[in-house]
Order: structure tokens, then sequence, then C-alpha cells
């Protein structure tokens, strides 16, 4: 458990100042967020409580190109001897530039917001020291799924929704597409708005270089259903506001990748860990996205 005197200790490894407080953030499942208070200002202390150290280096390396292209996002602090990675007994940790804002309300204003910061990175190509496989990849789900008769803990339901799941994605997620650099977790609870005005998008641990579309249907996901049910007026503003032209092929199984959004996500929550641990709020998102998947599929049937 982190402590003051873990975080003081620390802190003299930076330029930061003294230590004033530390308060614990809203969090998403990968990472453990704070906001640390010091006798110079507010930043935000990371604990990087599940990607490996490449993955970290390689978000790092990230961040340069977003600092070049101005993406809205929250930038690194370096330590006194240049290095950004501190490593604690918790795990691996890093402190960046606190970002004033909050999680947003779905609604047609934030959706737009969205796209518009989505087509900045969409529009510029990433060097090849940047790229790198989607740890999403579809291929990937076939590998979990013969894992469900071996797990320790059985969901014969969702198992089961997976399984079908699956093969009804296989042969519309084959096809080309235009691809580069995407965010691939872009969800409310990884975005900081004053408002309906975006101001970062954070959390680029699962970064890659796919389809545009994936970015797009996982991102239509968090910002275009209320209540579960997806809003035709936040997805039009949303396609409006997206400054990369879909072509004819991307337009034609958008759906498709609505509904991969959903299940790329249902993919990480039973890898990362619900096979071993059934911790309720995965979970609950889990049987969440498969309800909101099967009202889709209904509505594109009588539709």
């Amino acid at each position: 458990m982190l402590t003051l005197t873990t975080i003081e200790t620390l802190l003299q490894s930076y330029s930061l100042g003294q230590l004033q407080s530390l308060d614990k953030l809203n969090s998403g499942f990968a990472n453990v967020n704070y906001r640390l208070q010091t006798d110079q200002g507010s930043y935000l202390f990371r604990l990087c409580a599940q990607q490996p150290l490449e993955m970290i280096a390689y978000e790092l390396d990230l961040m340069q190109l977003l600092k070049e292209i101005r993406f809205p996002t929250a930038f690194p602090i370096a330590r006194k001897d240049g290095k950004y990675i501190s490593h604690l007994e918790e795990g691996p940790v890093m402190v960046y530039d606190f970002v004033e804002g909050k999680e947003p309300e779905v609604n047609p204003e934030t959706a737009a917001e969205i796209a518009r910061a989505m087509s900045i990175l969409h529009q510029h190509k990433a060097p090849p020291h940047l790229r790198k496989v989607n740890s999403l990849a579809f291929s990937n789900c076939h590998i979990l799924i013969e894992k469900f008769d071996s797990a320790p803990y059985q969901y014969p339901d969702i198992f089961e929704y997976f399984v079908q799941e699956t093969k009804a994605l296989a042969e519309p997620l084959s096809h080309p597409l235009p691809n580069g650099l995407v965010h691939g977790d872009i969800f409310p609870d990884n975005t900081l708005f004053q408002g309906n005005r975006l101001r970062a998008i954070v959390d680029f641990e699962e970064a890659c270089t796919d389809h545009f579309l994936f970015d797009i249907g996982v991102a239509i996901n968090g910002f275009c259903f209320v209540n579960n049910v997806l809003s035709s007026e936040c997805l039009n503003r949303f396609l409006n506001a997206y400054q990369r032209p879909l072509t004819p092929e991307e337009q034609e199984l958008l759906p498709y990748y609505i509904r991969w959004g959903a299940h790329a996500t249902i993919y990480w929550h039973l890898t990362n860990d619900l096979l071993h641990t059934p911790h309720p709020k995965q979970l609950d998102r889990v049987r969440e996205l498969i309800e909101r998947v099967t009202l889709q599929k209904e509505v594109s049937s009588t539709s």
C-alpha cells in the first residue's frame, strides 16, 4: 500500500516541490491514479498496475509524437536524471501533468469532441518504431476460447455468447481497411472534460497500429450509447465531426466494428482476469456489453 512517506521519498527524484497531499482518483481497470499536490502545483501520479515495462516504454515514445502533433493529452514529467519511470514495490509509477477535468456525460457534444480529437491521431502516419500489434487482435479471441474449458471460474452463458459472436465477426473483420496509429481504449474514464469541452484523452497503454475503424468502434461504444442503447443523435454527431472521410467499405462495415468494440472489451475483461477472479464490477460490465450487442443485432434484423 502506498504511503505518504513512500511518495515523499520518490519526490526527491523530481523537481516538483514538497508533498502536501495525495488523493486517489477514480481509476479504470488497468491503472491506479492519484492527484499529487505539492507546494509547486498539482500532478497526476500513476501506478501502472498491469502494463509490462515494454508497453510503458512504448507509451513514452508515443508521447513524443503526440506532443509534436499537439494532441490533447497529459504528458509525463521527467525525473532529475531524465528518466520517466520510477520503481516502487507496488509497481512502476510515472508522474504526469495534471489536467483539470472529469469524466464526461455521454451526449452529442462530447461525442463530437472525441471524434474531432481522434481525427488528429488518425491523420498522422505512425513512424516505424511506433508500429505495434494490437493486444486486442481478433485472432486472440480464438486463443482465449481454447482456455474456457480449463478456466478456474466458469461462466457458461458468457462463454457461449463469446464463441458465437467470435464466429459471427470473423468474416466482416477480415477485410483490409485503412489503418494506422490508434488509441484503442477511448472510453469516458480515459478522458477529461470541462463541461462538454475535451481537455485530454489519456491512458495510451493500448495504443497500437490497427484499422482506424477499430478505434472508431471502441469510441462509439464509449460515447454513443445512452442507457445501453445506441443514440442515433450521438452517432450522427460523432460521424459528422470525424474529419477523415470513411471509405464506402468502412461505412458498410461500421456496424460490425461497433460490435467488435464491445467484443474486444469483453475479451479484455475475460483475460484481465475474470477467468481467475470473479470481480463483480467486471462481470456487470461484460453482461452490459452482451445485452448491448444483442439489442443492436435485434434492431438491425428488423430495420
